[in-house]
């Protein structure tokens, strides 16, 4: 799910994460998205295989004021992503500079950071669908 939804942040395919993000979060970065420069936009595609490293930082269960049951999982996720940014750019780190061939066909991968919350309903007879209830990529996308 994360490599998806940052890739149709990336394409600014907003309307195709409708059934995915909840409508909160879609209407905040529907604004964001339309203010980032191109860089910053291509960083936020995740691909599968460049995602090293995921952990869960958070796992609630809470009920809502009609007693409905929920839980929460807050994912935290180190992706690698070439994009152009530029090397001032503060909390995000350059691991590689990979060479292939020789010194003009060096490639550059930045190690980014993003935190996607993902929330579903617990009651009995719930549909088991999950919601993203927050995605942040700090540095890029504030």
């Amino acid at each position: 799910a994360f490599s998806v939804v940052s890739k149709l942040l990336s394409q600014r395919k907003l309307d195709l994460l409708e059934e995915l993000v909840s409508a909160e979060v879609l209407q905040v970065l529907k604004e964001k998205i339309s203010l980032l420069p191109d860089s910053h936009r291509d960083a936020l595609a995740a691909d599968m295989d460049a995602i090293m490293y995921t952990t869960e930082g958070d796992v609630r269960i809470y009920y809502d004021d009609d007693g409905i049951k929920f839980v929460r999982i807050l994912m935290r996720f180190w992706y690698l992503n070439g994009a152009d940014l530029p090397d001032e750019v503060p909390g995000e780190t350059k691991v590689f500079q990979i060479m292939f061939g020789d010194e003009s066909t060096k490639e550059k991968r930045h190690l980014l950071t993003a935190n996607y919350e993902f929330q579903r309903e617990f009651t009995e007879g719930a549909k088991p669908d999950w919601t993203i209830t927050r995605i942040e990529h700090p540095r890029l996308l504030e």
